[in-house]
């Protein structure tokens, strides 16, 4: 990777929403609990699954506001791993 490769993800910014703010905050209380805490399984789980669900939310919302950014680095990490 360039100079000026390395330039543009540099200078690249992300569009983060209120709704993704929200998201992060409570991804990483449930992280924070999960690593935290003893739960039963029951528990456990539910937090995982809820988890997992937020960050799929997470995903969408950052595909849907910033398609250029993610096409940027989805074509840096193809050419990087095809140098690798």
């Amino acid at each position: 990777m360039n100079e000026k490769d390395l330039k543009k993800l540099k200078d690249l910014k992300f569009t983060i929403t209120k709704e993704m703010e929200n998201i992060i905050f409570e991804m990483l209380c449930i992280k924070q609990i999960l690593d935290e805490k003893k739960l039963n399984k029951k528990n456990k789980k539910l937090l995982e699954r809820h988890f997992k669900k937020l960050l799929i939310k997470f995903k969408r919302e950052l595909h849907t506001y910033n398609p250029i950014q993610i096409q940027i680095i989805n074509s840096y990490l193809d050419n990087k791993n095809e140098i690798d």
